[in-house]
């Protein structure tokens, strides 16, 4: 298993990666959307709120259900930034989970 540290700092990134988009995919992003990336093994939940084109790191949990929902094993996670484990790998497998509506997974794709 990863350590915490690492990992909170993976899912820090990968959260501010998506506010880093080309302004093509920003176009593309929807008003306000709440953002939650968990790694269930260690316990970890990172929040970040997509508005008006911004992405905004949360430090305290919101009210309320997240409209997008990452989780991944803390381990998957270290692959995925490492490159070992590609995204497309990831999902098919089961090894990363989105829960989001049909338009939202399909503007992270075109984000990530």
């Amino acid at each position: 298993m990863a350590e915490v540290e690492e990992v909170e700092a993976i899912l820090d990134q990968l959260l501010t990666q998506l506010g880093e988009v080309d302004d093509q995919a920003r176009s593309i992003m929807p008003t306000r959307r709440l953002i939650r990336a968990s790694c269930p093994d260690l316990d970890l939940v990172r929040y970040a709120q997509w508005q008006a084109g911004e992405l905004t790191l949360l430090e305290d949990p919101p009210g309320g259900r997240a409209d997008i929902r990452i989780s991944v094993r803390s381990d998957d996670l270290v692959k995925l930034t490492s490159g070992s484990l590609t995204f497309s790998q990831a999902y098919l497998s089961g090894r990363i989970r989105i829960d989001a509506s049909m338009s939202d997974l399909l503007r992270l794709r075109a984000a990530l």
